[in-house]
């Protein structure tokens, strides 16, 4: 591609698949989809941005690889989308045609998470061949976050051709970082030794963020360097996001980064033809402008530096001493906690207790059980363990809950990934799962070294004495066990126990980790056969079952008491302690023969 070895900056185009939404674009589409869906009106977008002064014109292609295509029925069209994409691009013959590769998946990319070689050659390489068949002039890795997994698809991008120009393009956030935690340093580093033909940055926070990185790439960088904002920060309304209309803004930044190391400039989402039209008229007549931005706060004075204060719940001790007892008390469904007081209240006298507070089970709304744990702790001063589900919450609200849960000094938690939306009050609503109970576990040791998942300093950190569940009966649970202990988990709750066959069959692992069998009598017929046939994990012998059957509902809670106090009595020297749940009244009988 000649004309980036001229020694100009050469001027590209603004948003493609965001302008493309803005025209009213279906939002469930790909945007890579409207290649083959809408392929006239992404035409004339490429003939807008090319009359506007653009001379290099993006493809349509940033999410067209296979990972995304899969989840839309289109991964065996990969090739065919990405070179139709540059052929429609390409109409427009005094330009050149960028193709465009986003990053992987959703554009998660956490340290815990390395690149899969394997995997991203399946991802990649039906994508790099199509844009190659179609022709294309350059391509660019953009809004790429883990420098790592970038070079990876740039040997993927290599090992399809030797001679292809290709440039890198990263986004950073406020801190100068990506998501993933690099820093531009970073970004320089592990390119390196390439012969790519030009390393920056695209999309990020807006134009006069630009300024910092294009000064940063400019002093450390040995590539020609490609800048590519949004139009500015974009708010989320009736549906879609909107961004600053600020063409004027944009250019004055835009021109304030040109000089000997600039050789592209072009617009990210929020920029359109406008954008460019008026950014080219400006370059072509040699307008020179500088503006200064004020420098990124330093964050510094508002971290604190002291050690992280973590006393262990009381919930520890019980375990290492095999007496832990753990009581579950559902928070409430409305905003009272009157009658959620009381009743830890009478659960109180069985101290040393932990009362156990799941996190909206089923799936049905309940209150919090961080608030309702804070107020066990701050009323009370009963030591809670509240459950954490991974269903509600995204990588960011994770975090934040942890930290606000550490900073009240809730250290006992619970992950669990939490019952499908599908069995609660709201089967609409949308399940998150962004970490893994295991991530998650990695995720608490990056707090308490005081640094977030992306390994970005917070200042004193967070403690936490963190449990996960166990299924006894599955052949594959002393590894998950081993796993998790190994992430930092320090104690495992299983599902409920109806045998001493089940807790025989895994005595090896209950004498090397703490483990604590969950107990629920039944309260009725029917919730012993639902136990039974269909919650998955669950073993109750056959003979207990058939003496149920044989019993009015009236009797089958205290005679299911009579054989949990028996089946408790028989696993006391085996485990670490007990995990209670169900009736109540069950429950409380329970605990004074567990503490007898």
């Amino acid at each position: 591609m000649n004309l980036l070895n001229d020694g100009k900056i050469h001027l590209a185009d603004g948003a493609i698949g965001e302008y493309l939404f803005s025209l009213g674009y279906p939002g469930n589409y790909l945007a890579c989809e409207a290649v083959i869906r809408s392929p006239e009106i992404l035409a004339s977008i490429h003939r807008e941005y090319a009359s506007a002064g653009a001379v290099i014109l993006t493809a349509d292609t940033f999410d067209a690889n296979t990972e995304k295509l899969d989840r839309h029925g289109l991964a065996d069209r990969c090739e065919e989308i990405n070179y139709r994409a540059v052929k429609l691009a390409a109409r427009n013959g005094q330009c050149a045609v960028m193709g465009s590769i986003g990053p992987p998946g959703t554009g998660r990319s956490f340290h815990a998470e390395p690149g899969d070689t394997d995997r991203l050659t399946e991802t990649y390489a039906p994508q790099v061949a199509g844009l190659l068949s179609g022709g294309v002039d350059l391509i660019l890795l953009e809004t790429q976050i883990d420098p790592v997994q970038a070079r990876i698809i740039y040997d993927i991008v290599r090992s399809c051709s030797g001679d292809i120009p290709v440039a890198v393009s990263f986004t950073y956030g406020h801190d100068l970082l990506t998501p993933s935690g690099y820093s531009i340093k970073d970004s320089i580093s592990e390119f390196a030794d390439t012969d790519i033909v030009m390393l920056g940055a695209n999309h990020g926070i807006g134009p006069l963020q630009f300024l910092d990185i294009h000064r940063r790439f400019a002093a450390s960088s040995p590539f020609p360097v490609i800048l590519q904002p949004n139009a500015g920060t974009g708010k989320y309304k009736n549906g879609r996001f909107v961004f600053p209309e600020n063409p004027d803004h944009f250019c004055r930044c835009m021109l304030s980064c040109t000089g000997k190391s600039t050789s592209l400039l072009g617009g990210c989402c929020g920029t359109t033809p406008a954008f460019i039209s008026s950014l080219s008229r400006k370059l072509s007549e040699g307008a020179e402008i500088r503006v200064f931005s004020s420098p990124n706060p330093d964050e510094a004075d508002d971290i604190p530096h002291s050690a992280v204060s973590y006393d262990p719940p009381s919930l520890s001790a019980q375990i290492a001493v095999g007496d832990a007892l753990i009581l579950e008390l559902l928070p409430p469904r409305g905003g009272d906690l009157s009658l959620f007081s009381s009743r830890a209240e009478k659960l109180e006298r069985f101290a040393p207790v932990t009362i156990s507070i799941p996190d909206s089970p089923m799936g049905k709304v309940r209150m919090s059980p961080c608030i309702s744990g804070l107020y066990l702790r701050e009323k009370l001063g009963i030591d809670p363990l509240v459950h954490f589900a991974l269903r509600d919450r995204s990588l960011t609200r994770i975090q934040s809950d942890l930290l606000a849960l550490s900073g009240a000094g809730l250290q006992g938690i619970f992950l669990i990934s939490g019952d499908p939306p599908s069995l609660g009050d709201y089967p609409e609503s949308t399940a998150v799962y962004d970490l893994t109970t295991e991530q998650t576990l990695e995720l608490l040791q990056h707090l308490a070294d005081g640094q977030d998942l992306s390994g970005r300093k917070i200042g004193t950190g967070s403690g936490f004495f963190p449990g996960s569940a166990v299924a006894l009966g599955d052949p594959d649970s002393a590894d998950k066990v081993r796993r998790r202990w190994d992430a930092g988990c320090r104690f495992f709750i299983t599902q409920p126990v109806f045998s001493m066959e089940t807790l025989e069959r895994s005595a090896a692992l209950l004498e090397e980790y703490p483990v604590l069998p969950a107990v629920m009598p039944f309260r009725n017929r029917y919730s012993a056969e639902y136990l039974a046939s269909e919650v998955p994990g669950i073993s109750i012998p056959d003979q207990v079952l058939a003496k149920v059957h044989e019993l009015d509902d009236c009797d089958v809670l205290s005679f299911s008491l009579d054989y949990l106090s028996r089946l408790i009595d028989g696993m006391r020297n085996m485990v670490s302690g007990v995990y209670m749940a169900g009736s109540r009244k069950g429950m409380m009988k329970l605990a004074e023969e567990w503490r007898e």
